[in-house]
């Protein structure tokens, strides 16, 4: 059996529709990459949820988005720089900085995307490197955040707000290439069985997480037949963009 028959058998034995959605990292400006991920999506009448930098974002996006149904804006923090101190891990929200400047750079970043954006500017975090301090957490419905998005799957109890993550990341980034087609189906598979089975919250759409500016050819190569094959699928829904503040 290869491994897109297998997630066709996976699929089979959903009894509704298994829920995805698609969101894809570092959004700042138009460029052939973007247009061929746009292209793909709305191909196959999927929406695609870009996380922009909004300290970094050009106006020329918001003109190049305004012309796309299927495009919608979260925010990826602020200017996605490192903060974290000596020896930890890459992250822009947290380490050692106060918290009052954290809090307003995310409030400045939240006002640029809504004057670019519009109503395309969901109230949806996402931090870079899908890393954010705990005690950042309960602060953030006081900004007006209505969903967080990281990676892994949601907590039962949340700390903040609800989250709809991403559980699917197709690049390998220490060789910062395509993770490889069964690699990258058996983790798709492994999250729908342990919703089938109730493992994790069955009612979290399966999130696809790529980095346009990133992709090597067999990225592409993949996202094209995976997209094709969901979409073909009886027992698929993708999930609409405004839909993803109450999935």
């Amino acid at each position: 059996m290869t491994s897109w028959q297998a997630l066709q058998q996976e699929l089979d034995q959903w009894h509704e529709p298994a829920t995805f959605w698609w969101r894809d990292d570092d959004a700042i400006a138009p460029g052939a990459a973007l247009d061929h991920l746009l292209a793909l999506s709305n191909r196959h009448g999927i929406d695609l949820s870009l996380a922009v930098i909004p300290a970094l974002c050009t106006e020329a996006l918001a003109l190049r988005l305004s012309t796309e149904p299927r495009a919608w804006v979260l925010q990826h923090g602020y200017d996605h720089r490192p903060y974290a101190a000596p020896g930890e891990r890459k992250r822009e929200l947290g380490g050692p900085r106060p918290r009052d400047e954290i809090l307003q750079q995310l409030h400045t970043g939240q006002q640029r995307l809504t004057q670019l954006f519009g109503a395309q500017a969901l109230d949806i975090l996402v931090p870079p490197w899908n890393r954010i301090d705990a005690d950042l957490l309960p602060l953030l419905p006081g900004l007006g955040y209505r969903r967080l998005s990281v990676l892994g799957p949601r907590p039962a109890e949340p700390v903040g707000p609800l989250q709809i993550n991403v559980h699917i990341d197709i690049i390998d980034w220490q060789a910062r290439r395509f993770a490889g087609t069964e690699a990258v189906l058996k983790r798709i598979i492994a999250n729908l069985e342990a919703r089938r089975q109730g493992l994790v919250d069955a009612t979290e759409p399966c999130g696809l997480m790529t980095h346009h500016l990133d992709h090597d050819p067999d990225c592409w190569a993949f996202l094209e037949q995976l997209t094709r094959t969901l979409t073909a699928s009886s027992q698929v829904r993708w999930v609409e963009g405004p839909a993803l503040l109450t999935a």
